[in-house]
């Protein structure tokens, strides 16, 4: 099925069991760039929604700073939050715009998709190959004790 001559099957089973390990290292890290990506993306979200209570407060002063602080205490605390969450996962200060993000956080998602489909199908094959290693290994072992009988029913009969 797979073109492997019996006696290759063993190195082929080896061979796309490797295979099929990369793979899922492929695979592990598309999913930890996928997921660290959502974080980065929740947080961009929260802060263009919050965005506007820092602009608010920094385009005020005296009485009505203090009014709108006060108004908007909860809401200026998690903008301050936000923020520092925002530096945290971007020091340098080029903040991807939240477009960019989801666009890149899809072709990951379409690669991964194709990784799976690969990993399916270079474990069906490990699996098979695996159990055909296994299949002639016994057929060997039958045939080698059954070699082994005649040999002796041979040494009996003289």
């Amino acid at each position: 099925q797979y073109g492997v001559e019996p006696d290759q099957v063993r190195g082929a089973a080896m061979a796309a069991f490797i295979y099929r390990t990369h793979l899922v290292g492929e695979l592990n890290d598309l999913n930890t760039q996928i997921e660290d990506l959502q974080v980065k993306l929740k947080v961009l979200k929260k802060y263009r929604k919050v965005r506007r209570v820092g602009e608010g407060l920094k385009a005020l002063s005296g009485k009505d700073e203090k009014k709108y602080r006060k108004e908007h205490s909860g809401e200026i605390a998690e903008y301050h939050e936000t923020c520092k969450q925002v530096l945290e996962l971007y020091p340098s200060g080029n903040i991807p715009k939240v477009e960019n993000l989801e666009k890149h956080i899809e072709s990951l998602q379409k690669k991964l998709a194709k990784k799976n489909t690969e990993y399916n199908q270079a474990d069906k094959k490990s699996r098979e190959l695996s159990e055909a290693t296994r299949t002639i290994e016994e057929y060997l072992r039958h045939e080698q004790s059954r070699g082994q009988q005649q040999k002796r029913k041979r040494n009996d009969l003289e």
